[in-house]
C-alpha cells in the first residue's frame, strides 16, 4: 500500500510519490461516496457472455453492478480488446511463479531476519525426509518444475519484457479513456467445488502482473442449493493506477454501500456450538487411501 512508504525490501516502493505516504485510508471509507462523473472501464475480455450454470450467475451479478453504476451517474467505457485483455493467454504467457519459486523461496528462507528451526531453501523444504509438508497431487508438477527452474532461464526475461508491455498498455488505456479504474468480475464462473485441482476461470493475474492496485468486493451469489445454502458468492475487481487506493476504496465503498450484496454464511443454526476436544502440538502424518497413486506424491511421508 502506498500510504507505508518506502521499503528496502522492495525497489518498486522507491516509486512512491511523497504526497501518498502517511495516507490516511480510513478516511477514504467514511460517509456514501459519490459514483457520479466517474469513469469506469468494462474489461470485456474478463467477462464469458456464453450462458451456463456456472457463467450465467456471474454475468448477473455484473449486468447489475453495471446498471447500479449508470443510474448512479458514473459513465461506463466498454473495453473490447481481447486480444491484449484475455486472462488465460496473459496467465500462460507472461506467468512467472514457477520461475521465481525456487529462487525466491529460498532467499526469504535463507533470510537472516527469520529466527527458528527451518529448512534454509525452497529445495531443503520439499526434498527433505520431513514430515511437515505434502504436495498434493494436482500441484506436483508445478514443484518438481520449479524445482529445476530459475530466472536465468531464457523464457523469464521473455516473459519480463511481455509483462513490461503489458503494464504501459494497461496504463495508456486508463490514459486513453481517461479511466478512474477498470472493473471485471473476479472470476468468469462460478468457483469450482472443493477438492477440484484448481480454480477455473480467475482473472486475478493481470493485477498480479502489473503490480496494479486492485480491491475486490462482493456482488452477488448464485441460487442456492444443497451444497451451498445461500449460493455461491461472486466478486468483482476493481482495479487502478499505482497509488490510488483511496480512490479505489472510495469506488468500492460507494457500490457496496448501495449494493448490499453480501449475506452471512449459514452454519445450520445461530446458536450452534463446537466443542474442541483435541489440539495439534505437531503436524499430524498424513496416510492416503489405499486407492491413492503414490507415485503422484514428492519424497516425503505421504
Amino acid at each position: 500500500m502506498s500510504g507505508i512508504g518506502y521499503d528496502p525490501r522492495d525497489n518498486v516502493t522507491a516509486n512512491i510519490p511523497p504526497q501518498s505516504v502517511g495516507t490516511d485510508y480510513v478516511a477514504s471509507t467514511t460517509g456514501l461516496p459519490s459514483l457520479r462523473g466517474l469513469r469506469i472501464g468494462v474489461l470485456c475480455g474478463f467477462i464469458n457472455s456464453t450462458s451456463s450454470n456456472e457463467t450465467t450467475p456471474v454475468n448477473l451479478a455484473m449486468s447489475l453492478v453495471t446498471s447500479l453504476l449508470s443510474s448512479s451517474g458514473a459513465i461506463l467505457i466498454p473495453i473490447n480488446d481481447t486480444s491484449v485483455y484475455n486472462a488465460t493467454s496473459i496467465s500462460s504467457l507472461y506467468d512467472v511463479q514457477q520461475l521465481e519459486y525456487r529462487e525466491f523461496l529460498t532467499a526469504y528462507l535463507s533470510s537472516p531476519s527469520l529466527t527458528g528451526s527451518r529448512p534454509l531453501s525452497m529445495p531443503q523444504l520439499y526434498l527433505n525426509s520431513s514430515p511437515e509438508y505434502l504436495v498434493i497431487p494436482a500441484q506436483y508438477s508445478y514443484i518438481t518444475t520449479a524445482l529445476s527452474s530459475s530466472t536465468s532461464n531464457a523464457t523469464y526475461f521473455t516473459r519480463l519484457s511481455g509483462i513490461a508491455n503489458l503494464t504501459t498498455y494497461l496504463h495508456s488505456t486508463f490514459s486513453t479513456s481517461n479511466l478512474d479504474a477498470i472493473i471485471y468480475p473476479e472470476q468468469k464462473n462460478l468457483v469450482v467445488p472443493l477438492g477440484s485441482a484448481s480454480q477455473s476461470g480467475r482473472n486475478g493475474i493481470l493485477a498480479a502482473l502489473t503490480g496494479s492496485p486492485v480491491i475486490t468486493i462482493p456482488i452477488g451469489f448464485s441460487n442456492a442449493s444443497s451444497t451451498a445454502p445461500v449460493g455461491l458468492p461472486i466478486g468483482m475487481e476493481i482495479l487502478g493506477l499505482p497509488w490510488t487506493e483511496p480512490k479505489l476504496l472510495r469506488i468500492a465503498k460507494g457500490i457496496d454501500d448501495r449494493l448490499h450484496a453480501r449475506r452471512p454464511p449459514v452454519t445450520g443454526g445461530l446458536n450452534e456450538t463446537a466443542e474442541v476436544t483435541s489440539r495439534y502440538t505437531a503436524v499430524p502424518a498424513v496416510t492416503p487411501a489405499k486407492n491413492v497413486d503414490l507415485k503422484a506424491y514428492p519424497t516425503g511421508v505421504v
